[in-house]
């Protein structure tokens, strides 16, 4: 049997490919994967039946004696390992992995969930990540991208110009049976969540001091935040922040929350005022459960709204625009509501089923084995 291996920079991100891991064992695959452990999120892979292997990755910028460890831990494990395949997702994961790949003609299946930070400006980073990338996959197996954007800008960059495929894919898709639909619920206090991790770049202080103009107005309107921590990050929200927001009654905190299911079944919108997404899973599964959704015209988000029509779609970092588009859903009827939610299920069963990512995966990876054979 084929082994392939999927790796990731957190256990928790990985933790949401867990579908696609299932898919391919299902298929007769070996699946094992490479993580850092957290001691939680590892646990839950492992006890998933998965066979993990523990890896150091550092987070926080680029370090050239960190970086190139990473490699030779790649190395390590891929010759002790001995993939068919590599699957890897997030920057530093599918950067340094192609590369350590490169020296065992391993075929690489990179997931470009986001081009964060590095691609908000031009800077010297975004010079230095554009050059890795394309040293990286220059005999890169796929590259699969969540919006077009994305794809477009590697292209621009002729990051991707070697690669055997370049495909834009739904995001991850959603899973149409684990986020059903449920509907709204009529009730004098409309609940808007937010769901994603705690950075500036998620537009987190924006959507708060929008908060703070709609409440204003409509004081029986509330704010729910549930999301990690992500200190490594440049545009990380302190806890001190969290809780001085909290302690004004702008937000309620919830941290993060395994039973996110049941957390979004009690909201009445989703929102997302991100500057850049890859395509964010928090506004398919809202969408799929029958949720509108506000967001902003930003790159991935705006592939997910349908304005007026499956939600409201305001200016990236507007806080009058995100407080506009709040308040036009606040003073929608029941009904106008209702039908939002229901016009974004049919979106996503349209257009964002998880089995149509899944089927991709697995054909991209059946013809990448078949190559090397």
């Amino acid at each position: 049997m084929k082994k392939i291996l999927f790796i990731d920079n957190t256990a928790h991100h990985l933790l949401g490919q867990l579908h696609l891991m299932t898919a391919f064992r299902n298929n007769g695959y070996i699946v094992e994967v490479i993580v850092p452990n957290d001691k939680k999120y590892y646990l839950e892979l492992e006890n998933s039946g998965i066979v993990c292997h523990e890896i150091q990755i550092d987070g926080k910028g680029l370090n050239p004696f960190k970086d190139y460890s990473l490699i030779q831990n790649f190395k390590s494990l891929f010759l002790q390992l001995k993939p068919d395949l590599i699957c890897s997702f997030t920057i530093k994961p599918n950067l340094y992995a192609s590369i350590a790949a490169r020296q065992f003609n391993i075929p690489v299946i990179a997931g470009i969930t986001g081009l964060g930070t590095a691609f908000l400006k031009q800077n010297l980073l975004n010079y230095l990540v554009v050059k890795l990338y394309k040293f990286a996959f220059k005999q890169i197996g796929c590259v699969f991208f969540q919006n077009q954007d994305d794809k477009l800008a590697f292209e621009s960059l002729s990051i991707t110009e070697h690669a055997k495929y370049a495909i834009t894919l739904p995001g991850d898709g959603v899973d149409l049976k684990k986020f059903s639909y449920v509907g709204l619920v009529d009730s004098p206090v409309t609940t808007f969540i937010f769901s994603g991790r705690l950075l500036l770049d998620k537009g987190l202080g924006e959507l708060v001091a929008a908060m703070k103009i709609v409440k204003q107005k409509y004081p029986n309107t509330k704010l729910i935040v549930i999301g990690n921590y992500f200190f490594a990050n440049p545009s990380s929200i302190s806890s001190e922040q969290m809780q001085e927001w909290t302690n004004a009654g702008l937000i309620e905190y919830l941290g993060m929350v395994n039973n996110v299911f049941d957390i979004i079944s009690g909201a009445d919108c989703m929102i997302l005022p991100s500057y850049r997404e890859g395509m964010p899973r928090s506004l398919l599964e809202a969408m799929s459960m029958g949720k509108p959704i506000i967001t902003v015209n930003s790159i991935g988000c705006k592939d997910v709204v349908e304005d007026g029509v499956t939600g409201y779609m305001a200016k990236v970092k507007d806080v009058d625009s995100l407080a506009d588009a709040m308040t036009k859903f606040i003073e929608l009827s029941f009904d106008e509501k209702l039908e939002m939610g229901l016009n974004g299920r049919r979106k996503m069963e349209q257009e964002f089923d998880q089995q149509i990512v899944i089927n991709k995966y697995l054909d991209v990876a059946n013809q990448l084995l078949h190559a090397k054979e």
